[in-house]
């Protein structure tokens, strides 16, 4: 299976490539347009919208997880009706609750933030729906199609932005707008892939299933909600003590950290995740053992380096990616990467808790690691602004792993690659003494320096690894069979 995973995460690779261009390009466009104030504004509208997807983020859980056990005793017509019931009765819930806490705060919140929030509402609405349909692609493994849908919603969700933005004088609002245009251009298709010729989407709820989505889904949900504290919360605590500006150098930062990191953690999410649940249902607990060890190993080579390299590179890439009034926030960079390694990590020990249903232990462990965080910020933000902030958050992600680590160990056993980790420490420091070098040496010019490295980089990291022996002669072949494959699809 791990043929499969590989495969997949081939074919995820430019869904996650894709929001990262987008975001990587989008940063230095959007902070040298509009302050830090406007993108503070913007940062937490955009963190409104994740928690309240978060809320709905039960359905999509429920979708990866069940989705093979109703595929094997056929009964998907029944599965598919009733996770779009529930996600209408979602929907309607949530929507109205927030519209009625809109209301309650407005006189507490500037009228640009008040603005946003309403805007919000129909960005939560369209990617809530968006991402109920793309998980039965994902369920199903369709991978191609998973990956066309989000690159169209990742670029033209910007695009269109910055057509508001550019042609109609509008403000930075024009970003949530653009996303709307994006999935409602797309949901038609979307949903007739989808939905397909299922035929009984129209069949009452089931309770019984129902009852299982729920016990099964939500306690995921609370240590989502709990996940948002962890890693947006900050953001209003930095509103609330040291204003917009800071959120607005924070978040800058923080994004460019995230969307470098989180492409990778993201990828090997979404190429696992199914994989490892019908190895489980399918096979048996060695073979998923052996599956979970062989990904983590996979995932420690993929960003152990990219750690490294984002810290060692921290000063030129704030310096090229944003404008002036956000330089001085490249020092939180190596706090935030090390720390969404961590959360990626974290996810690998979750394995166990997904196997035998005992999502509660996932809840238990991230309420926990956020009650931490909120306790942390609420103690040093005031007084030290955005780096406590970032530390803080790194904190919290160590404190979350260890907690998995532990817990996790009562129910599901296996063999963590410790032996790659200590290669590909070694081998990624290396790269980036190098880096280090050629960036603040070779040329007078930060562009050709910053290619330089990142391309000398990555050849001295992977000759440490062959030179240290990481990789197979199995898993050598794998990667060739993959060149050949890709390389006859470009032709």
């Amino acid at each position: 299976m791990i043929k499969d995973f590989l495969k997949d995460a081939v074919k995820y690779l430019p869904a996650q490539i894709a929001p990262g261009i987008v975001g990587f390009i989008s940063i230095p466009i959007i902070t040298r347009i509009f302050s830090p104030q406007d993108y503070g504004n913007y940062s937490l509208a955009m963190a409104t919208i994740v928690v309240l997807t978060t809320l709905v983020g039960w359905l999509p859980m429920s979708i990866i997880r069940f989705y093979p056990v109703y595929e094997r005793d056929k009964k998907l017509d029944l599965f598919y009706g009733n996770i779009l019931k529930l996600t209408f009765i979602s929907l309607l819930v949530i929507t109205f609750t927030f519209i009625i806490f809109i209301f309650i705060i407005k006189t507490h919140i500037s009228s640009k933030l008040y603005l946003f929030m309403l805007i919000g509402i129909c960005v939560f609405i369209a990617i809530a729906i968006f991402n109920v349909l793309q998980h039965f692609l994902r369920s199903k493994r369709q991978v191609g199609w998973y990956s066309g849908f989000a690159i169209w919603k990742s670029i033209m969700g910007f695009g269109f932005g910055i057509a508001l933005i550019f042609l109609f004088k509008l403000g930075i609002e024009s970003l949530l707008w653009g996303i709307i245009l994006s999935i409602f251009f797309v949901i038609p298709f979307l949903w007739r892939k989808v939905i397909g010729n299922i035929s009984s989407i129209y069949s009452k709820l089931n309770l019984s299933l129902v009852k299982d989505l729920a016990n099964y889904s939500f306690p995921l949900v609370i240590g989502n909600l709990a996940a948002w504290v962890l890693s947006l919360s900050d953001r209003y605590i930095l509103e609330f003590f040291r204003g917009s500006q800071e959120v607005g150098i924070y978040s800058a930062s923080y994004n460019i950290s995230e969307k470098s990191i989180m492409l990778l953690t993201s990828l090997f999410m979404l190429a696992s995740g199914p994989i490892s649940i019908h190895i489980w249902e399918k096979e048996d607990k060695k073979k998923s053992a052996e599956f979970i060890n062989k990904v983590t190993r996979y995932y420690l080579i993929a960003c152990v380096p990219a750690i490294i390299g984002l810290s060692v590179l921290s000063k030129p890439i704030l310096n090229i990616m944003t404008g002036e009034q956000y330089f001085e926030g490249y020092k939180i960079i190596p706090f935030v990467t090390l720390g969404i390694l961590f959360l990626g990590l974290q996810q690998r020990f979750q394995a166990g808790f997904m196997f035998y249903k005992k999502t509660g232990y996932i809840t238990f462990t991230i309420v926990a690691s956020g009650i931490l965080n909120l306790f942390l910020n609420f103690l040093f933000v005031p007084r030290y602004g955005y780096f406590a902030a970032a530390v803080t958050t790194l904190v919290s992600y160590a404190f979350l792993l260890f907690l998995m680590i532990i817990l996790s160990r009562r129910f599901f056993v296996w063999k963590f690659p410790l032996k790659s980790l200590i290669k590909v420490t070694c081998a990624s420091t290396i790269m980036g003494i190098v880096v280090y070098y050629v960036v603040n040496n070779l040329t007078t010019s930060v562009p050709i320096n910053l290619t330089l490295g990142i391309c000398i980089g990555a050849l001295v990291y992977f000759l440490m690894l062959i030179l240290l022996r990481e990789f197979s002669q199995e898993e050598i072949k794998i990667f060739h069979s993959l060149k050949q494959k890709v390389l006859k699809q470009k032709r």
